[in-house]
């Protein structure tokens, strides 16, 4: 079966930017165990996958981007970014052998899709947004990044940890 290419990437989820940088873009998601002719990854390939797209997608840029327009009262480079993310990490999932990996990827993917659903409901300058992102928190899987950066030691998702 072919799919389209996913674009998303993880981050912490310690602030509004971060948090509303974890959403994403309304893509169709494919349940773990989901059957695909590509090749499967490791959990290291699939960091370094991870990695990869985020490089060739320009997402700490784009990120930045998007912090800098929130505090301009912009929310469509957020909206951007947290599409690209989704895709990203959903192009990934598809990909990964480890059911726990594969499992945290698209929980995350959901988790992103919930943040950018919030950010696309309010207007930028709805003084509710931050509220609306801190409701939403209570729905979220926060253990999927979580497994996520211990899976990924040094990558862009957990830049702060030494690699294996």
């Amino acid at each position: 079966m072919l799919r389209k290419a996913a674009t998303t990437i993880v981050l912490p989820l310690t602030c509004l930017a971060c948090l509303v940088a974890c959403s994403s873009a309304e893509v169709p998601v494919s349940e773990p165990g989901a059957s695909i002719a590509e090749t499967k990854l490791s959990i290291s390939e699939t960091c370094d996958l991870i990695d990869d797209l985020a490089v060739k997608h320009n997402v700490e840029e784009e990120r930045a981007l998007a912090d800098i327009a929130l505090m301009a009262k912009n929310t469509q480079p957020m909206i951007d970014f947290l599409a690209t993310s989704i895709l990203i990490f959903d192009e990934v999932a598809s990909r990964a052998t480890d059911d726990n990996m594969r499992s945290a990827l698209y929980a995350q993917v959901r988790n992103y899709q919930l943040i950018k659903e919030v950010v696309e409901d309010h207007s930028s300058d709805d003084p509710s947004l931050s509220t609306a992102v801190q409701d939403v928190k209570i729905r979220l899987n926060l253990d999927a990044m979580t497994y996520i950066k211990d899976s990924c030691p040094g990558s862009i998702v957990n830049p702060s940890s030494d690699s294996p």
